[in-house]
């Protein structure tokens, strides 16, 4: 009996023990396991971060060139359509939403289209005199030549063959010739022309043009890439030269008139005028038409900005002249005034003061005008357009394109050598007063 206790008890004590045993190596810490498993999620991270920015990347890549893609089907649409109906269908771009921005390449593919060439031609007699009345014929053997007087670009802007260019490229032209980018040739009739904007529109007899995208020049900032594209020396069409916006509002006198230009870095060349000046989207924001001259200076060209004129633009294409320009009705010379008498001892047109002084004559009054209902009379000599001073027909000129059909100025004009002043009230100028 004792010794069967006994064996309990060493069974009891030794079974004790093992669990005691047991326990304590459960629930000994186990460093290294842990330790691995951190390692192993932090393998985990970085390989799930580095997957993850992978596909991240791709899908983004995806989606912008599928996005890059979209765009520029719809920029060539775009350049594809235009209306057959009405010129306020003109092709012009969204301001709404995103604006794409395209390489250089893609700029030029896009709208190298809608650049034409323009060569300008009068007729001279086979003794070298030139007609300049469209006049065919020589009187003395009847044989005549066209010359090429000049050249030019222009911008299309409809499908049906209306094209933008610059008013001092088509000037005196008895015919003009319009040479597509890709080298067919047309014969255009002049349409319209404005003098104030220094813009005209041609027709040519064509469908299926690609017409440019009028963009909005009021959103462009200095800076910004642009490139022109044009004819430079008559000879090089479709030329492209990259540049950006030097400058906004420049006021530049061309052709007598001031007029408010884009400036650009973009090398602008004679025969550019009339070219288009494109922004990183393809859209025309500008019309070349000048270049500084002096050979000191280098990279400076200005264009019209196109949102200032897309209404005379629309105007020329509707009505061949742009509504609502002031008409004084007037001829006039230029003269300097004298105080001296001739041979005769009688003065010339009275005694003029201010001896040596340059203004503008009336030489005739146009019947039913402005100026005949206002009482000017011929001979009178204009001196002033309210605080502008007259001192030859541009300055005229310029003085009056600053008013509109039905504006009122008042008039310091001398008469017989009394100077006085006369309120003329501006008619509307049409085509027929030319």
């Amino acid at each position: 009996m004792d010794q069967n206790n006994d064996w309990y008890e060493r069974y009891s004590n030794e079974t004790l023990q093992e669990s005691d045993t047991r326990q304590r190596r459960r629930s000994a810490p186990r460093g290294v396991r842990l330790s691995t498993m951190i390692v192993f999620l932090m393998v985990a991270v970085l390989l799930g971060g580095l997957l993850g920015g992978l596909y991240s990347r791709q899908y983004v890549s995806e989606q912008l060139s599928a996005y890059a893609a979209q765009q520029q089907q719809t920029v060539k649409n775009a350049l594809s359509e235009a209306t057959t109906e009405d010129s306020s269908e003109l092709t012009t771009a969204s301001t709404s939403g995103f604006a794409s921005t395209y390489s250089k390449a893609q700029i030029i593919e896009l709208t190298a289209p809608s650049v034409v060439g323009i060569d300008t031609y009068y007729t001279v007699s086979s003794n070298g005199f030139y007609f300049g009345n469209g006049n065919n014929t020589n009187g003395a053997d009847g044989n005549s030549q066209e010359v090429q007087s000049g050249s030019g670009s222009g911008i299309i802007l409809t499908s049906d063959g209306y094209i933008v260019t610059c008013k001092h490229v088509i000037e005196d032209a008895e015919t003009i010739k319009v040479i597509l980018n890709d080298d067919t040739e047309y014969e255009a009739t002049l349409v319209g022309s404005d003098s104030r904007s220094d813009l005209a529109v041609l027709k040519i007899d064509a469908t299926g043009l690609s017409p440019a995208t009028l963009g909005d020049s009021d959103m462009l900032t200095v800076g910004e890439d642009v490139i022109a594209i044009g004819n430079p020396l008559g000879e090089l069409r479709g030329t492209a030269t990259a540049g950006i916006i030097s400058a906004l509002s420049r006021e530049v006198t061309v052709e007598d008139q001031t007029m408010s230009l884009i400036q650009t870095d973009a090398a602008i060349s004679p025969g550019n005028s009339g070219g288009g000046l494109f922004n990183s989207s393809g859209s025309l924001v500008g019309i070349v038409n000048a270049k500084a001259s002096s050979t000191d200076s280098e990279g400076l060209g200005f264009a019209i900005p196109v949102s200032s004129v897309k209404t005379i633009i629309s105007n020329l294409i509707d009505h061949g002249y742009v509504l609502g320009r002031a008409y004084l009705g007037v001829y006039t010379q230029d003269v300097t005034l004298s105080s001296g008498a001739n041979d005769w001892g009688n003065s010339m047109f009275g005694s003029f003061f201010g001896s040596g002084t340059s203004c503008v004559q009336i030489a005739q009054i146009v019947s039913g005008s402005a100026a005949e209902k206002a009482g000017l009379q011929a001979g009178d000599l204009i001196l002033k357009v309210d605080d502008t001073e007259i001192s030859s027909n541009s300055t005229l000129s310029t003085a009056i394109s600053n008013y509109n059909a039905g504006d009122t100025a008042t008039l310091t004009i001398q008469r017989d050598g009394v100077e006085q002043t006369i309120t003329v009230t501006f008619g509307e100028y049409t085509p027929s007063d030319q």
